[in-house]
């Protein structure tokens, strides 16, 4: 257990717990209201031999085992409506999705994707991140 999660945690009971503070509530309710509104979007790009899906989940589960915020899903806090508090979760599996795409599309694919994307709502009782996977298709 990381020190993360003890901060602001007077009124929960399960240390793997932390309660959002009210500004980390604000920002969790505008995203839900304006959908996806302050999401971010990070792009690695890499050049070099395909990736499999297996070896790049496999190196997230690493990841996460190291990041307690990799490993949190949001989650309604019972006992104050309208808040929410991160929960650690040992076996949660963050969404990795393998989005194959056309050579040509490489600049402005993940673009597109993005801006469907980035309008929707937070899934509450999800994890915190998403990883996709777009490479040129195997001819």
């Amino acid at each position: 257990m990381f020190s993360w999660f003890r901060q602001n945690n007077a009124s929960v009971v399960n240390p793997k717990q932390r309660l959002l503070g009210t500004v980390e509530n604000v920002m969790v309710q505008a995203s839900q209201q304006y959908q996806g509104e302050s999401k971010l979007g990070e792009v690695l790009h890499v050049h070099g031999p395909r990736i499999s899906l297996e070896r790049l989940s496999g190196a997230i589960r690493l990841l996460q085992r190291r990041h307690p915020v990799l490993r949190s899903r949001l989650q309604v806090n019972p006992k104050t409506p309208d808040t929410y508090l991160l929960e650690e979760d040992e076996t949660l599996q963050l969404t990795v999705r393998e989005m194959p795409r056309k050579r040509v599309d490489h600049l402005n694919f993940w673009r597109q994707q993005w801006c469907e994307r980035e309008k929707k709502a937070t899934d509450i009782g999800q994890g915190l991140a998403e990883f996709w996977l777009l490479q040129v298709k195997e001819s």
